[in-house]
């Protein structure tokens, strides 16, 4: 039996999202205004559980065009992202009150080296239900000033604890727009 034959590398998105922290996002309705430190655990939930029911649909593995990502690659590449995010915030809260600079992460490197297209649907709801869980759990501990603690990208741009937030609940509201979830 040979092996699958690796779909076309999904094109990379070159975008800074960034600005989706600061104002409205008019490709998937993300409005970071709507949202609040508090709010950022149980939004973490809704956002996931949505992409989660798309993979019970019997197309969650077909790619809309050969190259997009089908409704389970973007959920393990969601998956993956909690993750980052999760780590991005300990890292902040562990260095209080010092300024941290993430590491460099490419998320379309990482679909290629995980090969999310060989994924199952069950599999890939497990992963996103367990690391969104553990995400919002982590964006429950920052209190007061802690959510002005500051980080750097590697490219330079600036967070918040507040704006990372911000970045994660648009990252998995426009991807649940890019799989109709």
């Amino acid at each position: 039996m040979t092996a699958p034959i690796p779909p076309e590398p999904a094109a990379p998105d070159t975008s800074d999202w960034l600005w989706t922290t600061e104002r409205a996002c008019t490709q998937c309705g993300f409005n970071p205004a709507s949202h609040s430190p508090d709010d950022y655990p149980a939004a973490i939930g809704r956002l996931s559980d949505r992409i989660i029911t798309r993979l019970d649909r019997p197309d969650a593995a077909a790619r809309p065009a050969p190259a997009v990502w089908s409704p389970i690659e973007y959920a393990q590449h969601l998956a993956d992202v909690c993750e980052v995010m999760a780590m991005r915030l300990d890292e902040m809260l562990d260095a209080e009150p010092a300024a941290v600079t993430f590491a460099s992460w490419d998320g379309t490197a990482t679909a290629v080296e995980k090969e999310y297209w060989r994924a199952s649907a069950h599999v890939t709801a497990i992963l996103l239900r367990e690391r969104a869980a553990g995400t919002a759990t982590f964006f429950s501990r920052p209190h007061g000033d802690q959510w002005s603690l500051p980080a750097t990208r590697s490219d330079g741009a600036s967070f918040t604890a507040a704006s990372l937030g911000l970045y994660l609940l648009h990252e998995l509201s426009h991807h649940a727009a890019d799989v109709d979830a």
